[in-house]
């Protein structure tokens, strides 16, 4: 198990990356103006969206889908990989998967996930085992993900994720540090002799039940969820400069820097929009403007991480 992460300190330790980068520029002087330009282009993010997800009133399966999701929220790096072998395999894929599983009644509840193989996720996202190696290892690390969160709902929630949330105090905050501390959420990284947090995963579990469930406090705390889309967009639209070379290694300088700033170049946006808009919100924008015909054509930087 890692140790816990506060919340507070993951921005500040991404400013000072993003201080010391070798790697990635930020064009601060742009931001003011770029901050307007997306709150002004895309709507706020209110709920998960029906036709991908899991939508249910009964609190506890919407909560388990949402936390089941979350754990197994990562492999961008590997999809260009999947698309090569002809196989479709991105976030909606996954999410659309995990639905169909709970709309069945499989894997529906945590005990079951501690039972999860890479065969069922092969079976859930149609991504036949043998075919590439590295897509193998993205299948067991489905399974393994969501085995090892299975293991903490049963032993420690009595098999609830409500109780996890209760746990919690209902806050998004404390929900996220208190998965961030999980090995399989983990998300924390040396650099330049430092532990560098980002949290990505546990923090997008955050917001994610905010926006199945409502009722999550202090979602403004968080930071934006840093993955590859984020600075992708930040990139194309010029907030940052760095090379996307065909394949950055996970945990590597030249990762950490971008990711952390993008983290860096979200908190400069809302504090340009006078907190008028969350991290959160701007995350959400940032991800549609990722879909736009400009950026959605350009490649975005490639890792192989379980992280996002």
């Amino acid at each position: 198990m890692g140790g816990v992460i506060r919340i507070a300190d993951i921005a500040p330790a991404c400013a000072g990356v993003a201080g010391r980068a070798s790697h990635v520029g930020i064009n601060h002087d742009k931001i003011p103006a770029y901050a307007r330009f997306i709150a002004d282009a895309y709507p706020v993010t209110t709920e998960l969206g029906a036709d991908d997800h899991f939508i249910s009133s009964d609190h506890e399966k919407a909560a388990a889908y949402v936390l089941a999701l979350d754990s197994v929220n990562f492999g961008s790096g590997y999809f260009a990989i999947a698309k090569e072998c002809g196989l479709a395999l991105e976030y909606a894929v996954i999410a659309r998967g995990l639905k169909k599983s709970f709309e069945n009644g499989a894997f529906a509840v945590p005990e079951e996930w501690r039972r999860v193989t890479a065969k069922d996720f092969s079976r859930l996202l149609s991504v036949p085992q043998g075919r590439n190696p590295e897509l193998d290892v993205l299948l067991e690390n489905f399974a393994s993900h969501l085995r090892a969160t299975g293991e903490k709902i049963a032993s420690e929630y009595d098999g609830k994720v409500l109780n996890l949330l209760a746990a919690c105090g209902h806050s998004a905050v404390m929900l996220a540090e208190t998965t961030g501390a999980w090995e399989n959420f983990h998300d924390v990284h040396p650099y330049k002799g430092r532990d560098i947090p980002i949290l990505k995963r546990a923090q997008i579990l955050a917001a994610d039940m905010h926006l199945a469930l409502g009722g999550m406090r202090d979602v403004d705390k968080l930071t934006c969820f840093a993955d590859n889309m984020v600075p992708h967009v930040l990139r194309c639209d010029g907030i940052l400069e760095y090379t996307s070379d065909a394949l950055i290694p996970s945990g590597s300088e030249k990762e950490v820097e971008i990711r952390a700033a993008a983290v860096h170049a979200v908190e400069s946006m809302k504090a340009a929009a006078e907190n008028a808009l969350t991290s959160v919100n701007f995350d959400h924008m940032l991800w549609k403007r990722g879909y736009a015909p400009e950026i959605y054509g350009q490649k975005p930087h490639r890792t192989l991480s379980v992280w996002y």
